[in-house]
């Protein structure tokens, strides 16, 4: 197999479709074929082969992710295989049942003395030892799932995956760079509701408490170090004297950070979120977006939302960063405010802000992610179900 095939980065979703299934562009519109089987590329191990294939779940906020895809394979064709937070999870079990899914758990496989025919996580440091992962499957796929930090993102972690299903041409050639994996781009999954599922909008703001004859301002920002929280409550907060102002924090923040979580809540916003729900209606409520660092500021672009980005400071010496993160170099683009600086009001009302900002969104669109608008999941599922042609399996090469 040539390296020009294993890099694989077609740019038009039909010829890569084509190219990597032999599938006819007629397939998108029906469900994903199973048949993998036991297509192991490595030679016979003694794990014995399970028949089965899994997504590895550490945290129920995958489901998030990951669903878009399972919903585009047949029920009970794979397992959720579960360790930390998301086990004994409620939320893992209606997903189970909605999939008539297998749940798993780490020890189980091991138990059994087999292994799957490949699993899909979104990290391979879950479970403390990335080579267990090697024990746990036989093809293992990684499923990207943020794209600013370039410290953790690009890690030497990704030397076990056989394949690493990434957003865009970006990641493609920062992959390629750094590991032997094959790069399948997929765009967005998690997203595809945006581009092709109609949206009632008055519901949608009622739902969030919004007034209708307000614009509506959306603040999503990470955890821990590099979150804006505390740093900008007050003047977000003021900004609902003329906007609806919702906020969803990230999932793990209450749990581990509760005295942020605290100090922020004596603020008044028009709505404030708390569990780990979906983020998409929110992209589809807003008509400004505010974001700091980690994985929403790039969804923003890819729904080609009007944002700002909220500094803070040292932000590019972060250990899972670095200046060269994407979305430390991000900042060189988008107009981005620091804390105590910079009036947040004034700049969303800036009519000239947001008409240059336009262009430079699209650009920023076109660098980072494959253009697979509303039908990345069907990208990502056809690459699962045929791994065995992506990864060579048989080709007697």
């Amino acid at each position: 197999m040539t390296s020009l095939v294993r890099r694989l980065a077609a740019p038009i979703a039909a010829r890569l479709l084509r190219r990597l299934t032999g599938l006819p562009p007629s397939s998108l519109d029906s469900r994903i074929p199973y048949g993998l089987g036991s297509i192991s590329p490595y030679p016979s191990q003694q794990l014995r082969s399970l028949g089965r294939t899994g997504f590895l779940f550490h945290t129920p906020e995958l489901l998030n992710h990951f669903s878009c895809v399972m919903d585009l394979l047949p029920a009970g064709s794979f397992d959720l295989v579960v360790c930390r937070d998301a086990e004994n999870s409620s939320e893992i079990n209606a997903a189970a049942a909605r999939w008539k899914a297998r749940i798993s758990t780490i020890r189980d496989i091991e138990l059994s003395g087999g292994r799957y025919d490949w699993l899909v996580s979104n990290h391979s440091t879950m479970l403390g030892d990335p080579s267990i992962f090697k024990r746990l499957a036989a093809i293992n796929v990684r499923f990207m799932y943020a794209a600013g930090k370039s410290g953790w993102n690009l890690s030497g972690w990704n030397n076990v995956y056989d394949l690493i299903l990434c957003f865009g041409p970006f990641h493609a050639s920062e992959f390629a760079k750094r590991t032997s994996a094959v790069i399948v781009q997929m765009g967005y999954p998690r997203l595809d509701g945006y581009f092709n599922e109609t949206t009632d909008a008055p519901r949608l703001k009622k739902r969030f408490n919004c007034d209708p004859a307000k614009q509506t301002v959306v603040w999503l920002p990470t955890w821990r170090e590099l979150s804006s929280v505390g740093l900008f409550d007050r003047q977000v907060s003021a900004l609902i004297e003329k906007y609806n102002v919702v906020v969803k924090l990230h999932p793990l923040m209450p749990g581990t950070e509760p005295e942020r979580v605290t100090a922020l809540k004596r603020y008044p916003f028009t709505h404030l979120i708390t569990d780990a729900s979906d983020n998409l209606p929110l992209y589809k409520l807003a008509d400004f977006m505010l974001f700091d660092y980690g994985g929403p500021p790039f969804a923003g672009i890819y729904t080609d939302k009007r944002m700002l980005l909220l500094n803070v400071p040292d932000a590019e010496k972060d250990a899972l960063a670095g200046e060269d993160s994407p979305y430390i170099t991000l900042r060189r683009t988008i107009r981005n405010v620091d804390p105590g600086h910079g009036d947040i009001a004034q700049l969303l009302g800036d009519a000239q802000v947001w008409e240059a900002q336009k262009k430079q969104r699209q650009a920023l669109r076109k660098l980072y992610f494959a253009p697979y608008h509303g039908f990345s999941a069907r990208v990502a599922a056809l690459a699962l179900s045929n791994l065995h042609h992506i990864l060579g399996a048989g080709d007697g090469n």
